[in-house]
């Protein structure tokens, strides 16, 4: 969940900061009779936004189909794991040596789990792709509005603190949704009560050597603060800028 926030985050936090470059040129570009460029800008990155707020409710939409299915591939984390081998095996051909550690999370393709997992890393992964769908959207409605000749139209305001809401507590459960949700299907699916195996030659225990433990991983991210409060911000710079709009509008 984390590794496709952090790469879809960084690309919608790039494209606001052009939309504020773009306001500030056409802001600019008012006092000047040429404008043809900054407006073909503007329409280029509206006609962007709008795809990918477009394709982010698509891909949402075709998630929460892929998550709801009985099978359902879903990440789980682990205690540090790494396999034992038999005693007396010999692996050749490796450059590097393995001295320690292992991996804490893997992805899995389950059946038969509960609903609160299921549905809890559904939603995780559909708030994973609306939240730069909401980014996406506020650029293409300031793009409309800045086609429009109002750059600081009062809606912008509402829409910048909407969206601030939306990535700050949106973005928050996604995190923590997935992460509850992962160590819980981690339970259903590693935790074992009873068992047996047959003697293996060089292996103590085979269960342990082989059977990865469940772990419990809950991150509480930080970036939905920062992005959300950057967002409310602008929202911040929007409604200042209607109110200095109306009243230049009432001195002419």
């Amino acid at each position: 969940m984390s590794a496709f926030l952090a790469t879809w985050l960084p690309v919608a936090l790039f494209v606001l900061a052009a939309l504020i470059g773009v306001t500030v040129a056409i802001a600019r570009s008012r006092r000047h009779p040429d404008a043809a460029t900054d407006s073909s800008v503007v329409a280029a990155t509206l006609t962007a936004a709008a795809v990918w707020a477009g394709f982010s409710v698509i891909g949402a939409a075709l998630s929460v189909a892929a998550n709801l299915q009985p099978q359902v591939n879903i990440t789980v984390p682990v205690q540090e794991f790494w396999p034992q081998l038999p005693a007396g095996t010999l692996l050749e051909g490796m450059p590097a040596t393995i001295s320690g550690g292992g991996f804490t999370s893997a992805t899995l393709l389950l059946e038969d789990l509960s609903v609160w997992p299921q549905v809890g890393w559904t939603v995780s992964q559909a708030l994973g792709w609306l939240i730069p769908g909401a980014v996406a959207g506020l650029i293409a409605i300031a793009c409309f509005q800045l086609r429009r000749g109002r750059p600081f139209a009062p809606v912008l305001a509402r829409v910048a603190f909407i969206t601030a809401l939306v990535v700050l507590i949106g973005g928050t459960a996604a995190q923590v949704l997935g992460d509850l949700a992962g160590s819980a299907a981690a339970v259903e699916a590693l935790q074992w009560h009873s068992g047996r195996y047959d003697e293996i030659a060089g292996i103590e225990d085979g269960i342990d050597a082989w059977w990865p433990k469940p772990g419990l991983d809950i991150t509480i991210p930080f970036w939905p603060l920062g992005a959300g409060l950057g967002l409310a911000a602008l929202a911040a710079v929007f409604r200042y800028g209607s109110g200095m709009q109306r009243d230049t509008e009432g001195l002419v």
